[in-house]
Order: structure tokens, then sequence, then C-alpha cells
């Protein structure tokens, strides 16, 4: 009775989440992949901010999910911690991966599908990877601790995460609106 017809639908509720959540924390992973693997040193601070807003912003607009761009850092995570040449390295960006994706998803709460707009899509991903260096200049304040990114001084990384945050968000946005375009035309 009706115990059994309960039990179907939340299974594919579980199912269903899992085909949703498997792709971004897949997407993320790729991101890592990417980030361990490809050696494009610009000698910029902030470039692998062009793949990782890219992937969090495509991810934002295109799914309907809450934490969508948190789910896709998760992923990052994981896959930075598994590729790790330096594992402690790589840990202390963590919570980096997390602020990100928070505020991006944060952005799409308060702004909504503006966030489909490519002026406001930049704006989220220049502030959503500034928060980085700010995040560290902080850190560095309180404790003294040096970060290889202070080298270049406290204006220019600022600059230049947000330059490649706005990029990658650009081409996230540009990806997501074409994705929407092909599956309306296909429905």
């Amino acid at each position: 009775g009706k115990w059994w017809t309960r039990s179907p639908s939340r299974h594919s509720d579980l199912e269903q989440a899992l085909r949703t959540l498997a792709p971004m924390l897949l997407l993320g992973v790729v991101v890592a992949l990417l980030h361990s693997r490809l050696n494009y040193s610009l000698g910029l601070p902030g470039h692998h901010g062009l793949e990782l807003f890219t992937a969090l912003m495509f991810t934002r607009l295109v799914t309907g999910r809450g934490w969508a761009a948190v789910t896709v850092a998760t992923g990052v995570v994981a896959g930075d911690l598994m590729f790790a040449a330096d594992f402690m390295h790589n840990l202390r960006h963590v919570p980096l991966y997390f602020l990100a994706g928070a505020i991006v998803d944060m952005a799409w709460l308060w702004l909504g599908r503006r966030c489909r707009l490519i002026v406001v899509a930049a704006c989220v991903g220049a502030v959503a990877h500034m928060s980085k260096p700010l995040f560290m200049s902080a850190v560095s304040l309180a404790t003294g601790a040096a970060f290889g990114f202070e080298r270049h001084g406290p204006w220019f990384p600022l600059i230049t995460h947000a330059a490649f945050g706005a990029i990658g968000a650009i081409c996230g946005t540009i990806l997501a609106r074409a994705w929407l375009q092909k599956r309306e035309a296909s429905a």
C-alpha cells in the first residue's frame, strides 16, 4: 500500500539527484585535471581562473540546481587533491574554491537570470576570483605567512584575478547560452 508507492519515488528522486550531481562533480574533476596537467604558466597570478570560471558559470547558468557552482567546486577540490604533486600546497586552495563557487551561486540567487548577461557574468566572475587574493592577503596580514602572488605587489594580483575570472565567466556564459538555445530548439 502506502509504503510501496513511496519507496520507488524516493528511489527515483535519488537517481535523479545523482544523475544531476555526477556530471557537475565530474566537470570539477576535469577542471582540476586541466589545472594540474596543463602547464600553461603565464607568469600571471590567477590564470587558472579561465577554466575554473568557465565551468562555474556554465554549470550555474545551465542547471536549475541550487548550489551548482559549489558542487562543481567540490569536484575541483576532489580532483585537485587527487592529482596533487604537492598535497599541502593544494590543500590550502580548498576554501578558496568553495568561496568562489559560493559567490557565483549567491550571485545567481541574488541576480537570477540577469547573470546570463555578459556584463553581469563578467562582474560576478571578477568579484568571485578576486576573493582569492583578498582572502589570502587577509590570512597573510593575520598570520604573517607569505604567499607567492605577493611578490607582484598588492594591486597586480587583484587586477589579474579579476581579469581571468571575468574572461572565464564570459566564456562560461557564452557556452551556456549556446547550450540553452540548442536545448530549446530541440524541445
